[in-house]
């Protein structure tokens, strides 16, 4: 993709601010040898996406139970800043914009609050996200080693095999005496109850006995869509006396929730511009249904099973739902490809397994 003008300008300033910070900074680099010594302030550097703010919530946990006392903020960007409100844990939320006096106006906002440790969070090169914690003027600067290895006073290795992002994640506090066991990592997202009740009243759950909920997802970019015509017929198939199918979505597919909620003959709820409410309806489901998209990982916060429908590309573990039994399907094409009879044989068995109270075993499933 193009970059725009203001991309490539922001690139070569970020560049720019990159190699001046390696020269003006590279004092500061024998600090770290006890980073976790008086620590009461520390920053997240978070600007990616709203499913990676989401999986970052353990080492959120992770960092209050070593500093329960310490202030604890967090950047994000302009692309996951909705995530804010699912966020438990923290003291103050930044989000950054792309324009440039703002980003001026946020840096000075960083370096007076005078911060012990900055992390950069991405586990991707992102000079920006790089830039922000160098110019936080943190005592200690952590991220993984990388093309901005040269902005942290401790570059973290990157794992030497493909590794679920929630782990990878707290590989950064390691450096900080931060240690947490793979099983007792959670995922936790913040909801509003009173949107949780409202839901349940406005599906009747508590008037419809033992019925099961399914809530399917039909919100994500396009390339990771599997079709209209699937998700009707699939809808259609689950759906029983004893399962009930729930359509959620975002705003900008009201539409298309409505056309395939009225063909497949089953309810949809009104998309919410607070992806909190989209929580608290996800909160009242028993299983959910979703192409790749954050709404595996608030689901999986919920400890809702899920049935997740991937590119090949993700293929490798680290986005797959964590902590909740799982179905991850896989396509050597496209997501459209992914075969309907596995889809529908993947929920149903989710669907009996876990209904049957039996030890539920996650399963990837590539289809060629």
């Amino acid at each position: 993709m193009a970059l725009s003008r203001f991309d490539r300008g922001l690139w070569r300033l970020t560049r720019q601010v990159y190699l001046f910070s390696r020269r003006a900074f590279a004092r500061t680099r024998g600090s770290a040898s006890d980073p976790a010594a008086d620590v009461q302030r520390i920053l997240l550097i978070r600007t990616d996406k709203i499913g990676d703010a989401i999986i970052s919530t353990p080492l959120f946990k992770a960092l209050r139970s070593r500093f329960p006392d310490a202030q604890i903020d967090i950047v994000l960007g302009h692309k996951n800043g909705a995530a804010a409100p699912l966020l438990p844990g923290l003291d103050g939320i930044f989000v950054a914009r792309k324009n440039l006096i703002e980003q001026a106006r946020l840096i000075r906002q960083l370096r007076e609050r005078h911060y012990d440790v900055a992390i950069d969070m991405l586990t991707g090169d992102s000079m920006t996200a790089a830039t922000y914690t160098v110019l936080s003027g943190a005592r200690v600067n952590i991220g993984f080693a990388g093309k901005a290895s040269g902005f942290y006073d401790i570059p973290v290795p990157r794992p030497p095999a493909p590794e679920h992002q929630a782990l990878q994640m707290l590989r950064l506090v390691a450096p900080l005496g931060v240690t947490v066991k793979p099983e007792d990592i959670r995922i936790a997202v913040a909801y509003p109850q009173s949107s949780a009740e409202e839901v349940r009243k406005r599906l009747g759950l508590a008037d419809r006995g033992d019925a099961k909920v399914v809530a399917i997802n039909l919100s994500v970019a396009a390339v990771k869509y599997w079709t209209d015509e699937k998700f009707i017929r699939l809808a259609g198939d689950i759906k029983s006396p004893s399962v009930r199918i729930v359509l959620v979505g975002a705003p900008w597919d009201s539409a298309r929730l409505e056309a395939v909620g009225k063909a497949a003959e089953v309810e949809w709820l009104p998309p919410s511009n607070d992806i909190s409410e989209t929580a608290a309806a996800l909160s009242c489901a028993d299983l959910v249904i979703s192409p790749d998209t954050s709404i595996v990982h608030i689901a999986a916060a919920l400890n809702k099973p899920v049935v997740t429908l991937m590119a090949s590309y993700t293929a490798n573990g680290e986005w797959y739902a964590w902590g909740v039994p799982y179905r991850a399907l896989h396509c050597a094409t496209r997501v459209a490809d992914i075969s309907y009879d596995e889809v529908l044989s993947a929920a149903r068995e989710l669907m009996a397994e876990v209904d049957g109270g039996k030890q539920v075993a996650a399963t990837d499933r590539v289809l060629s």
